[in-house]
């Protein structure tokens, strides 16, 4: 292992920052969560530039990437959050869940795959027994996102989208979007408001845990 500390890329220093208000910066310990707030952010940032004029029409294919990899990694940080609670909560750290959460598992079957996500994140919050189903409306958007760019590449590269011109209201567009990762967004804050009002296993069962 090497002990050499960490160098910020060269990208970066080759363009050096020295007035504070042109100044933007990439913090190290970002999380998957954060990630898909940026993404979520930089998407609406977009959308604002939005004038209903023809030019209009390069934005959204990078609008939409930007979207569909903000669900992405909400997806994921999700999966994460709900497998924690069911650790910390009800059935402790078992090997099945702990194999959930793992890199490898996230890397080698879940991937880019929407649906795939969207089915791991339901069963980990049906599993929890919720008195709310899992959001239908977010359920819809996503089967809806994988139905248009199953590969995660459709949005970025030509050739993967159906061979038609498609029209769609943009505001709109960027409306359900918007709602509907915001309503994904909570789930976690959902569940782990409820129940992190009662005890962990770990206080149940005291020093013997």
């Amino acid at each position: 292992m090497s002990n050499e500390t960490p160098k910020p890329l060269r990208l970066f220093r080759e363009v050096p920052n020295r007035v504070y208000d042109r100044l933007i910066v990439r913090y190290p310990f970002q999380t998957d969560r954060d990630y898909a707030a940026s993404f979520h952010f930089a998407a609406q940032r977009l959308a604002e530039t939005f004038s209903g004029q023809p030019i209009d029409d390069l934005i959204l294919l990078p609008f939409l990437t930007l979207y569909r990899q903000a669900f992405e990694l909400q997806l994921k940080n999700t999966i994460r959050g709900l497998a924690n609670t069911r650790m910390t909560y009800v059935e402790g750290r078992t090997s099945e869940l702990l194999k959930a959460v793992s890199e490898e598992r996230f890397k080698k079957h879940l991937g880019h795959n929407l649906y795939r996500l969207l089915n791991d994140a339901k069963r980990h919050y049906a599993a929890l027994d919720m008195p709310e189903t899992f959001p239908e409306s977010v359920e819809k958007l996503v089967v809806m996102l994988h139905e248009a760019d199953e590969s995660g590449t459709a949005f970025r590269y030509a050739g993967d989208l159906p061979d038609v011109q498609d029209y769609a209201d943009f505001p709109d567009l960027a409306k359900l979007l918007d709602e509907q990762f915001t309503l994904l967004s909570v789930v976690e804050d959902y569940v782990d408001g409820l129940y992190g009002a009662g005890p962990t296993l770990r206080e149940l069962a005291g020093d013997s845990y």
